[in-house]
């Protein structure tokens, strides 16, 4: 029996895209050398996690794509680093997008609550490895 793709766990080595609006001006390669931890605050749509993206299914530029015509950068993170810090990571596929995952533990219920500010510094902080961008989405 063939696992359906997106579904396998996912590894620790596995690297993980978080799309982040260049409008919202949390990362500046010069004068903001880490993105600020509002580049991980859930939104309206994050109600069962954080939603990111699998590397091993979606470019950087694939990653990046959002509402036409807007600039995003892409914050890379490594699955393995986040579990060493108690930051789950689980395979939530979409129907067309296979690489899509959550971080169950940071939703948009949650967001406000002192541990949940604690990880938004963790992840922008200490586990986003480098921010790549800005691309522009066709």
């Amino acid at each position: 029996m063939t696992i359906p793709p997106g579904t396998e766990p996912i590894t620790d080595d596995e690297l993980l895209y978080r799309r982040v609006p260049a409008s919202l001006n949390l990362y500046d390669p010069i004068s903001k050398p880490h993105l600020l931890p509002d580049a991980f605050r859930p939104n309206a749509n994050d109600l069962t996690g954080l939603s990111v993206y699998r590397a091993k299914y979606k470019s950087l530029e694939q990653a990046a794509q959002g509402r036409v015509g807007k600039e995003y950068y892409v914050a890379v993170l490594r699955a393995g680093d986040l579990r060493s810090k108690g930051i789950e990571v689980f395979p939530r596929p979409l129907e067309g997008d296979p690489g899509h995952a959550e971080i169950p533990g940071l939703t948009y219920q949650n967001r406000k609550e002192d541990w949940a500010l604690q990880w938004k510094v963790l992840l922008s902080q200490e586990l986003c490895l480098r921010a790549e961008g800005p691309f522009t989405s066709p």
